[in-house]
């Protein structure tokens, strides 16, 4: 994968500002300078400064790219940027926030990683900013406008295993995802396929997708790291048990090897090695989103979000071919999905904090977030008034029949993040999916690579000090 690092500087040379329909560049950004300058600060007051933005390879940053230079043309804040795809930026940007350097002043993080940041020390607090009124008019920002769940999830109190939703905020949400099935609608009617309602007519219905239609029944994210585990397989255990089963209990010790955790894992891996691709082990999410999109599988059970790829005819070969529904409830009749949001935090170390500050003011503000859902199709809208705007729903209120915006709407009453705060999640997480390879490849049964999953993960959690509090 190549790395993407370029300045403004040279954005700005190479490439026209974006207009919308017929509007100039210059009337467009009279446009953008008159909303911002609404808001009661001084945009210019560090104005010759220059921050780093790291950035995950993700739809998100895709979106901000094009609105950058508006950024720079509106501050004088010269901006850096680095996008790498998720493995690796999990391992570059804990190492430049441990490190102290400050390389990268703002980051894509989110709740689950900012565990980790915050036990580090390593990540501000963003409510002194939204305090300070010389960098934050709160009556043209309106955090109010936000999700309260969004930005409930991106709070934390620190304290180890529970805490979510209290505490400092850490990070302002740019998008959202809970996770669905997406389907070919028109395989499964042509085949007569019913939508799955159970975890094993889920797997029914991979199997007869790949005898019928000859593709891969279900595409999955399949890596021996944390991503892995946490959309479709999490969400779905999450529903087999009820929501009555957490990978950690009371005093942090690992539960993976509960009865009803190796079945749904045994059902969800025999889905996969006898349904899916063969090169399932090595399936990043862009890998599983991208197969489907070319109309390489059946089924996929991952983020919401990945149906505006799906439905763009330019880049996908099922535009307008594809169902959406909720992952199969457990026994009490719901679906328990993760969610998750990817959201801006700041670098404790970051040279210029009022920099950074003025840049995720920028960048999550409604003109901001609105410009790259509609323009650049960032789904799914944190913002409450974003996702209500007419254009929004013009373009995603047909996709799916209609059906993707009722599964969303259903979905997120449940949703929430579906992990135990702790620090060490990362780790976790690559134990965790490593023993779903040893399964896949047969290497041990369910029951016995979870329960040397479990032991691991004890260990280390024994020699990291974590404990609960």
């Amino acid at each position: 994968m190549r790395l993407h690092r370029r300045s403004v500087t040279s954005m700005l040379l190479a490439m026209p500002f974006v207009t919308t329909g017929v509007q100039s560049a210059s009337a467009e950004a009279d446009e953008a300078l008159k909303y911002y300058g609404e808001a009661k600060i001084d945009w210019r007051q560090a104005a010759g400064q220059s921050i780093g933005i790291a950035m995950d390879k993700h739809p998100y940053s895709a979106s901000l790219l094009p609105l950058l230079p508006e950024f720079k043309r509106l501050t004088g804040i010269e901006v850096n940027y680095l996008i790498l795809p998720e493995d690796q930026y999990n391992t570059r940007l804990p190492a430049d926030l441990s490190s102290g350097q400050g390389q990268f002043s703002v980051f894509m993080t989110g709740p689950m990683r900012n565990w980790g940041y915050v036990a580090g020390d390593w990540i501000l607090p963003l409510d002194g900013f939204l305090a300070n009124p010389k960098l934050t008019d709160s009556g043209w920002y309106k955090l109010e406008d936000f999700y309260p769940g969004l930005i409930s999830a991106n709070r934390w109190s620190g304290e180890m295993g529970s805490g979510v939703g209290k505490g400092p905020l850490y990070s302002i949400p740019v998008m959202e995802e809970s996770y669905i099935i997406a389907y070919r609608k028109d395989i499964f009617d042509r085949y007569h396929i019913e939508v799955p309602t159970t975890y094993e007519g889920m797997a029914e219905a991979a199997r007869q997708v790949k005898k019928n239609a000859g593709i891969s029944g279900i595409v999955a994210r399949g890596t021996a790291a944390l991503p892995t585990l946490g959309t479709g397989y999490m969400s779905g255990l999450k529903s087999y048990t009820n929501d009555q089963w957490k990978e950690l209990n009371a005093k942090l010790q690992a539960d993976l090897d509960d009865p009803r955790v190796a079945k749904y894992t045994e059902m969800w891996i025999d889905m996969i090695r006898e349904s899916g691709p063969s090169n399932w082990s090595d399936m990043q999410w862009y890998d599983a989103m991208d197969a489907f999109a070319a109309g390489q599988a059946g089924m996929i059970a991952d983020c919401d979000f990945f149906a505006a790829l799906y439905e763009d005819p330019s880049k996908s070969k099922v535009a307008g071919k594809v169902g959406y529904a909720m992952l199969p409830p457990g026994s009490d009749g719901k679906t328990y999905s993760g969610l998750w949001t990817w959201a801006l935090g700041i670098n404790k170390a970051a040279k210029s904090k009022e920099a950074a500050w003025l840049f995720v003011l920028w960048a999550t503000s409604r003109r901001t977030l609105l410009k790259a859902t509609v323009s650049y199709r960032n789904y799914n809208p944190t913002r409450q008034s974003i996702r209500m705007d007419p254009m929004v729903q013009k373009t995603i209120g047909p996709w799916g029949g209609g059906s993707y915006v009722t599964t969303v709407e259903k979905n997120l009453e449940t949703a929430k993040v579906a992990w135990v705060p702790e620090p060490l999640l990362p780790r976790l997480g690559n134990i965790w999916a490593r023993s779903l390879q040893d399964i896949y490849f047969r290497h041990a049964s369910a029951s016995v690579a979870l329960k040397e999953a479990s032991l691991h993960i004890d260990r280390v959690f024994k020699e990291a000090g974590v404990t609960a509090q």
